[in-house]
């Protein structure tokens, strides 16, 4: 019987370690690959980047730079934000639009596309 839970635990512990871990959202949310890229404030030092697996980082405008982390989807035409792997943060609407290759807008504020 003792040999037969080893056998168990140690099956359990091999198919655990193999399982694939995705860093995408758990709430698989769509990513809208318009904004992929790094954007900055027109008139400021804001600056937004958005990666393709619904991570974005933000570089505030303050003396510090501070960065903070989030989780982004689309889900149908509205656009949703939360802190980056906390599931026990809820989700928020994100007022972002898209005006061209350019520009963005995100809240009131414009954003250009940053190419360095």
């Amino acid at each position: 019987m003792y040999k037969i839970f080893i056998l168990i635990l140690l099956f359990s512990i091999i198919i655990g370690s193999c399982q694939k871990k995705e860093i995408i959202s758990i709430e698989k949310g769509v990513v809208d690959h318009r904004f992929v890229g790094s954007w900055k404030l027109v008139n400021g030092n804001e600056k937004y980047t958005f990666f393709n697996n619904n991570k974005i980082e933000y570089i505030s405008n303050s003396s510090k730079g501070e960065v903070y982390t989030y989780e982004w989807k689309k889900e149908g035409d509205n656009y949703y934000y939360r802190l980056w792997n906390n599931e026990l943060d809820s989700w928020s609407d994100f007022p972002i639009k898209y005006i061209n290759t350019n520009t963005i807008k995100i809240y009131s504020e414009f954003f250009k596309k940053s190419y360095i």
